[in-house]
């Protein structure tokens, strides 16, 4: 019976599949936890958001929060529909791996075992998520979302990324995911579970 459900939703609807978990702004696309590539952890780490929809977002007055309560508050950039930002620990391709971030954060990371909370102005629009060992965080690899749409805090929507950048690590830093999919017959288990949230 579910099976014949999600069908009938394939066939209704060609948008990518599943539910963005904050109604489809932004979304946590992708995470780069234990670098090996930059002059240390810290300096190698980074975010990179997503905006889910067909429209500019502006950034400002957006935050990113951590377990420990250290919070990211972003001023006025602008993502373009489908676009990605990113946000690191610093902007010297020297020491962070050899990218270039759009925004450099000060007094934040991320650690083995931790959460994200993304938030806009007023709350209208959220997006919370944790991981643990259970992730294998794997060194030198950033963790990739599947797809955008699919729910941030299942284990199966994320995978290690699978192509090289900069100074060695691997990860895609402002570009599509590697391990994107848009299709039913991948990762079927985290299709079905992001359908019956």
């Amino acid at each position: 019976m579910l099976i014949i459900l999600l069908i009938s939703i394939l066939s209704y609807n060609s948008a990518p599949l599943g539910t963005a978990t904050d109604g489809g702004t932004l979304v946590v696309n992708e995470i780069m936890i234990d670098p090996i590539s930059s002059s240390t952890t810290g300096m190698g780490q980074w975010i990179e958001l997503f905006n889910n929809t067909g429209d500019w977002v502006n950034l400002s007055e957006w935050t990113i929060e951590n377990q420990k309560g250290e919070k990211i508050q972003f001023s006025s950039h602008v993502i373009p529909p489908n676009g990605f930002f990113v946000v690191g620990a610093s902007a010297l391709t020297g020491e962070n791996g050899n990218y270039t971030p759009d925004a450099v954060w000060n007094r934040f990371s991320l650690d083995q075992t931790g959460s994200l909370i993304l938030e806009s102005y007023m709350a209208d629009s959220q997006e919370f998520f944790s991981w643990n060992n259970s992730w294998d965080i794997e060194p030198g690899a950033s963790l990739e979302r599947l797809n955008p749409g699919w729910a941030a805090s299942d284990r199966e929507s994320w995978l290690h990324s699978t192509l090289i950048f900069g100074a060695g690590d691997l990860g895609t830093p402002g570009e599509q995911n590697s391990v994107f999919s848009n299709g039913f017959g991948q990762n079927t288990w985290a299709f079905i579970k992001a359908f019956v949230r």
